[in-house]
């Protein structure tokens, strides 16, 4: 349970003076602190006043009533005073009549005073985890939230929070959602939202059925500066799916990113815009040789078919009637179905191809 507050009473009330006296014996100006908090080299730094909203305004306005200058003091305060008096306003409910007693508690008293009082145990990397928090005051419940990770929560959850520069809602479940392994703090600083954390995790998840070493995987997304460009240089490493003929002599499947980008500067083509369906085993490309000319094979795959899309040369340049005859009977071999049924012995009909061939082979 969170928290033995105050004498432990069931609703949590702030109702015991003699706890607040014990905290307060050595107290002498309820405003030193907060000087402190702000010091610099000696000297009194007073930071940018940073508006309060939510759940903590309210709070903060029934202990201003009942002690006037806490609203201005909390308004002044530094960002770790603030997170800390909103980490105990969030687990302890001030009783009416020992609200000026609570307001004048939280304005005197050491950080680790007001944390000790409203926490049975204050985990390492508590306080330093607040003070990360910044100005703006989160949820209620994330307090008691990363109170309870940091105190019985995984191991690699408490030491990435630890790690982290600037903790808030977001950034907790980010690291929250995160495995263990891509948890490291080299890593979940650079992920910029909860939608990139969990594409990134499905993602390496990918790859690593696909065959590829995730060890190296996450070595090198800790290494890097832009995790998204790390993840599409493996991904292009990442095998396709078996497309509709084997590698043999006169032809070479394309089997990996690697091979794609290669074959798309070979060629100088755009076949590299079809990574995403060849990662999905909806297209494949393979390169056909016959004599001295080689060309590229499009498959497309539809309903359970392998079906062959077109024939491409250089720069998707004219493809000689008799290669282009020789690749389709090739694909015909090997079970793979035409889109159409090709009348090739109109001469005419074959000029205009070849005129209009910046299109590639394409179909009438």
């Amino acid at each position: 349970m969170i928290g033995t507050i105050l004498s432990r009473s069931r609703s949590k009330k702030f109702d015991d003076l003699s706890c607040i006296m014990k905290y307060l014996v050595n107290f002498h100006d309820p405003t030193q602190e907060a000087r402190n908090d702000n010091l610099i080299n000696g000297d009194i730094v007073m930071g940018s006043i940073e508006p309060l909203s939510g759940w903590l305004l309210d709070r903060v306005v029934m202990l201003d009533e009942a002690k006037p200058g806490f609203a201005g003091f909390m308004l002044r305060a530094s960002a770790e005073r603030r997170q800390v008096v909103a980490a105990f306003l969030s687990v302890v409910d001030t009783s009416d009549d020992m609200v000026e007693e609570a307001a004048h508690f939280l304005m005197g008293c050491r950080h680790q005073s007001i944390l000790h009082m409203a926490y049975e145990y204050v985990p390492d990397g508590f306080r330093g985890a607040l003070a990360r928090c910044g100005a703006n005051v989160q949820d209620r419940h994330f307090y008691t939230r990363l109170w309870a990770l940091l105190t019985r929560g995984p191991q690699h959850v408490a030491t990435a929070i630890r790690h982290t520069a600037k903790l808030n809602a977001e950034r907790l479940a980010i690291i929250t959602g995160l495995p263990a392994d891509l948890s490291d703090h080299r890593i979940s600083a650079k992920i910029k939202d909860k939608a990139q954390a969990d594409d990134i995790v499905l993602a390496v998840d990918l790859l690593v059925r696909r065959g590829l070493d995730r060890a190296a995987i996450v070595e090198a997304l800790r290494q890097s500066t832009k995790l998204a460009d790390t993840i599409r240089r493996w991904g292009y490493r990442m095998p396709f799916p078996r497309g509709p003929i084997a590698a043999m002599a006169n032809y070479r499947p394309v089997t990996t990113g690697v091979e794609l980008a290669a074959l798309s500067k070979r060629y100088r083509n755009c076949s590299r815009r079809y990574f995403d369906t060849l990662m999905a085993g909806e297209h494949a490309f393979g390169e056909f040789t016959r004599g001295d000319s080689s060309v590229v094979l499009s498959f497309d795959r539809s309903q359970g078919f392998w079906l062959i899309a077109g024939v491409y040369a250089h720069s998707n340049g004219a493809v000689p009637a008799n290669v282009s005859v020789a690749a389709y009977q090739f694909a015909a071999a090997h079970g793979v179905l035409d889109r159409k049924v090709r009348d090739r012995s109109d001469k005419s009909l074959e000029a205009l191809r070849r005129l209009s061939g910046r299109h590639f082979d394409w179909d009438v």
